[in-house]
């Protein structure tokens, strides 16, 4: 799949019904192949609605604002939830909030020299980095 040109990451989004939780989990692979992790969670009312989505949006941020951090000029993000490529190049419109918040932020940074790639993976088929993101995402919200 070509993941080490350049530093990658793989995130996904998980929502526990019971809970009303959503959260996110992933990895960013740097250049020099350390690893970071990206894991989260939170129960708030307007992001609990989108269910897994509000994760696969906050997994996505928190990749690119990782990326801003540690400096980086590129990153490829490896997803499976259409919207974290579409919102960003305008194929979808973000109406909601969290949405346009993803975009600002997606925008932000590309403004300040950090290069966005898009990579569309299917989800639970065995990809061993797609199913790491995947578990943990399911523990963010309690589910692994």
């Amino acid at each position: 799949m070509g993941y080490k040109r350049h530093s990658f990451a793989f995130v996904d989004g998980s929502y526990n019904a019971e809970t009303h939780t959503y959260g996110w989990g992933g990895f960013l692979i740097d250049k020099f192949g350390h690893k970071h992790i990206l894991q989260g969670s939170g129960n708030k009312v307007a992001l609990s609605k989108m269910r897994n989505v509000a994760g696969e949006i906050l997994g996505a941020s928190d990749a690119i604002q990782t990326a801003l951090k540690l400096g980086m000029k590129e990153l490829t993000i490896y997803y499976d939830y259409e919207g974290i490529e579409k919102w960003i190049t305008g194929k979808w419109c973000a109406r909601k909030k969290e949405t346009k918040q993803y975009v600002a932020l997606a925008e932000s940074a590309i403004k300040n020299g950090l290069k966005l790639y898009f990579k569309h993976v299917k989800a639970h088929t065995g990809i061993p980095f797609n199913e790491e993101a995947d578990n943990l995402a399911k523990k963010s919200v309690g589910l692994g």
